[in-house]
């Protein structure tokens, strides 16, 4: 449209009766070329807008396909990586959990370990504690029969020493 503007200036530049006045019927006449010019460039632009929205489309379809495709291949490899390494994980997670419960069986056992050791010395050393007890209330009482078998030699020898006549009998 713009190039029939600039062809039209430039015909009326160089005409010679460009200065002379136009007629109401030369008016008219431009504008009726003028109209039919842009009709014309409207239906061309038209024409090339709908060409090129067409080739457009059919562009835009066959990248959108050729992505669709490769998004779902990407998918699809994507997803069996996924399950793959789900898979993988699982068997590591089992064999983790298998650990764990062996382990956890040895601390236990260990535990049960350490505490009969340790109570059965305690038990030992109690024992011996009671036995040494029993053996010290013993010599305790020993030690007072000794003493009063001291006392009772004790009275007998000073009654052997003391002259019958000065013995106290008891009545």
């Amino acid at each position: 449209m713009k190039s029939i503007l600039i062809l039209s200036g430039i015909l009326l530049l160089f005409t010679a009766s460009a200065f002379g006045e136009l007629t109401q019927a030369d008016l008219e006449k431009i504008r009726l070329i003028v109209e039919e010019s842009e009709k014309r460039t409207k239906e061309y632009v038209k024409i090339r807008i709908d060409e090129l929205d067409s080739r457009l489309s059919g562009k835009i379809e066959a990248l959108d396909a050729r992505l669709s495709g490769k998004i779902e291949a990407g998918d699809e490899r994507l997803s069996g990586k996924i399950d793959e390494l789900d898979a993988r994980l699982s068997g590591e997670i089992k064999g983790l959990d298998k650990r764990l419960d062996q382990i956890f069986a040895l601390v236990m056992v260990l535990i049960a370990f350490i505490a009969v050791v340790v109570g059965v010395q305690q038990i030992l050393v109690a024992m011996q504690r009671k036995n040494e007890r029993i053996q010290d209330e013993k010599i305790e009482a020993q030690q007072k029969q000794i003493e009063a078998q001291q006392k009772q030699i004790e009275a007998l020898r000073h009654e052997i020493a003391v002259p019958e006549h000065e013995r106290i009998v008891p009545h």
